[in-house]
């Protein structure tokens, strides 16, 4: 694995873990006492590595088509969101959203 695909992983897989921990309320307000005013912020730069990796495309994944088509769909929306109302209870809902069409098992714990 080269440098820039580790880089693309680590960032993606520290996202899908912020995005996870913002659909929780206690994840949720351990990230407002952590990042204050710029949680929006935090949240599109999330969002940015999550569509980074559903930019692009693979035959190796099961249902690759369709997941990625709902993840970027969804991806879409929560931006939408946040610009109109920031982090509110729709976007962290949302979040939660994203992370079971992402792994669906995580969402439910």
């Amino acid at each position: 694995m080269g440098d820039e695909t580790i880089q693309i992983a680590s960032r993606y897989s520290m996202a899908v873990s912020c995005l996870a921990s913002l659909a929780t309320d206690d994840g949720h307000r351990e990230l407002a006492r952590a990042h204050g005013q710029t949680l929006a912020g935090v949240v599109r730069d999330a969002l940015d590595a999550v569509k980074t990796v559903y930019d692009t495309a693979t035959k190796d994944v099961v249902n690759w088509p369709e997941q990625r088509r709902k993840a970027l769909d969804q991806i879409a929306a929560m931006r939408e969101a946040l610009d109109q109302a920031g982090v509110d209870r729709r976007v962290r809902r949302m979040a939660r959203d994203l992370v079971e069409i992402i792994e669906p098992r995580s969402a439910r714990r």
